[in-house]
């Protein structure tokens, strides 16, 4: 080969074979000014009845190789591994058959994705999510035409390449396709362990669903540095990714990049993601929609959500407006409710597998941060500043002793550590403590696997969590703007120990233990200043700090520790006897209202 590969490029020098497959071997060469590889590729024509005669042989070779260059100038762009030169060399012409070797001088890639992702190993969630954008634009380009659309027939981390400005690209050329010509043949080239199962078990046409599904694994991959279940062959592994839920090994994988994962490994292909778009769109969040037909138009009537089956309504609309809370003073700035559906606040939803209730929290700006109404403020508290929060449902009390441990009792980890990591074990219903920021993500990571990713769960950003405490954003110093005896147990009534969730008074969205009994963990990443870096919309504070923000105050806590504005922070591997959690849910089908 690297005598075919001088008689074309006598300036280059082979520097090492980089790797073969079915359509041929590469190189790495160089000369004297840049570096490029070169693909090998022999084409074989024998006789037939359409080219009986050595002149038709040469023909039809010749034919190949033009045909080969136009269909590059169809794909070539943005996404795809550049080409700079086509060769035909050593063409040999006999009775029976005619020969020849294409030869491909091409953009040099020095690492493909499986030895990034191994080599690197875990790459950070920037990078990974990076590289899942990248792959979804480029297969978005291909696929997406109303004419000349193309897939990767043979979609693995093995087939695309980082390049020289670090972008991922597609290298596999052979692999990529017309969807036109694959419409009525399913014997094109693909590796099992990376296809989609309706392409194994019933030989179905590789189309879009199809490169869905791949996209699906090597996201996975791209996190994971496996396969799911990798132990396994691929029929097996199919069986159980239909069978059980996805499960991550990871706890710093974002909870919209699991539910994008999971619903591209959705078994039946009407289920998945119906294009790239689609999922570019969610990945940008500018949607929320994964799902077939889910995405409607803005201006359609809310449809009933998945969730919406599970609702509880137990109060009229009265007792709904008493449960409001207090109406706004005179130049207070207020929230303008929004529901979602039949939503309304206060409503109640309970998680089918674990029976843990939520409240929902309903759309609406608030000023966020120590107003007038607060008098305590400090340093890290200001400057007030305005935010806009879409709605949700949040956990009504902290996570209990007993959720965790129905929950969580099964994982061999919790096995060798105990199922209950409370200090106070006094009782189902207090709340799991001792539990650090790592550990709640676990737990939330196993909600959404037993829910099979039918809803998001995740912790609730900083702004959330202070709107929601202040009960939809009113100017409120403690929780529903009680005196502090009535809604939290803390330094002065506590007995210096946690007590039941829920045994004091509500806010007024009717969510309880918002101040004292333990503090909560937030999303966001601690800084004394990020209320400066805050964007309007649903903000959270993502950038450098090993602390994490935490709120409410506990049961040893003094009262100006459990304002509505008060923000602390601790490391996120902490673990006290005085920190808890709770959880927000969204429905995976919502779609919200920008």
């Amino acid at each position: 080969m690297k005598d075919i590969i001088q008689k074309c490029l006598p300036t280059y020098e082979v520097v090492r074979k980089i790797g073969s497959g079915v359509y041929g071997v590469v190189y790495h060469v160089k000369d004297n000014l840049k570096e490029r590889a070169v693909k090998v590729v022999p084409i074989m024509v024998e006789r037939s009845l359409s080219h009986r005669t050595p002149g038709e042989l040469d023909s039809k070779i010749s034919h190949d190789f033009y045909a080969i260059q136009e269909y590059y100038d169809k794909i070539k762009g943005e996404g795809v591994i550049e080409i700079y030169d086509f060769h035909l060399v050593d063409k040999q012409v006999s009775k029976q058959e005619a020969r020849a070797y294409l030869v491909i001088l091409m953009e040099f890639c020095p690492y493909n994705l499986l030895d990034r992702v191994l080599d690197h190993f875990p790459l950070a969630p920037e990078s990974a999510e990076k590289l899942m954008t990248e792959l979804a634009e480029a297969l978005s380009r291909i696929s997406s035409r109303a004419k000349d659309a193309f897939i990767v027939k043979d979609l693995k981390p093995s087939n695309l390449l980082i390049n020289q400005e670090n972008r991922l690209i597609i290298g596999d050329l052979g692999g990529i396709q017309r969807i036109s010509s694959n419409s009525q043949t399913s014997n094109a080239q693909f590796t099992p362990n990376w296809s989609a199962p309706e392409l194994i078990t019933h030989s179905t046409p590789a189309g879009v669903a199809s490169l869905v599904f791949s996209y699906g694994f090597v996201s996975y991959f791209i996190w994971s540095g496996a396969l799911p279940y990798e132990q396994e062959d691929f029929t097996e592994r199919l069986r159980r990714i239909k069978e059980h839920e996805l499960e991550f090994s990871r706890t710093d994988i974002p909870f919209r990049t699991q539910i994008l994962i999971s619903q591209c490994l959705n078994f039946r292909p009407e289920d998945r993601p119906e294009n790239f778009e689609t999922i570019l769109r969610y990945l940008k969040g500018q949607s929320t929609a994964l799902s077939p037909n889910r995405d409607a138009d803005a201006g359609a009537a809310p449809q009933v959500q998945e969730a919406d089956a599970e609702i509880i309504l137990p109060r009229k609309n009265q007792e709904n407006k008493a449960a409001a809370g207090p109406a706004p003073q005179a130049g207070e700035p207020r929230a303008q409710p929004r529901t979602y559906g039949h939503h309304q606040p206060g409503d109640n939803w309970v998680e089918p597998s674990n029976g843990m209730d939520f409240v929902w929290v309903p759309t609406g700006v608030f000023q966020m941060g120590s107003g007038t109404w607060d008098g305590q403020g400090h340093k890290n508290e200001f400057p007030l500043h305005e935010v806009f929060i879409d709605g949700f449902w949040l956990g009504k009390y902290p996570v209990t002793q007993d959720q965790w441990k129905k929950l969580m009792s099964n994982m061999l980890w919790y096995k060798v550590r105990g199922k209950n990591p409370s200090w106070f074990k006094m009782g189902g219903n207090y709340p799991v403590e001792q539990v650090s920021w790592h550990d709640a993500q676990e737990f939330i990571q196993k909600l959404i696997a037993i829910n099979k990713g039918r809803y998001h769960f995740r912790l609730p950003t900083e702004a959330e969590w202070e709107y929601a405490c202040r009960s939809g954003g009113r100017t409120e110093k403690y929780p529903g703007g009680k005196p502090l005896e009535k809604i939290a147990w803390y330094s002065a009534n506590s007995g210096m120990t946690t007590h039941p969730v829920g045994s004091l008074a509500p806010n007024g969205l009717d969510l309880y233990d918002m101040a004292g009994n333990v503090y909560e963990w937030c999303a966001d990443i601690y800084h004394e200043e990020a209320y400066r870096h805050h964007e309007y919309r649903n903000p959270v504070y993502s950038g450098q700090g090993t602390r994490r923000v935490i709120r409410g105050g506990s049961w040893c806590n003094f009262p100006g520790e459990l304002r509505c504005s008060y923000r602390a922070s601790v490391n996120a591997d902490f673990k006290g006897n005085y920190l808890g959690f709770r959880v927000v849910m969204t429905p995976v089908s919502r779609k919200k209202e920008f």
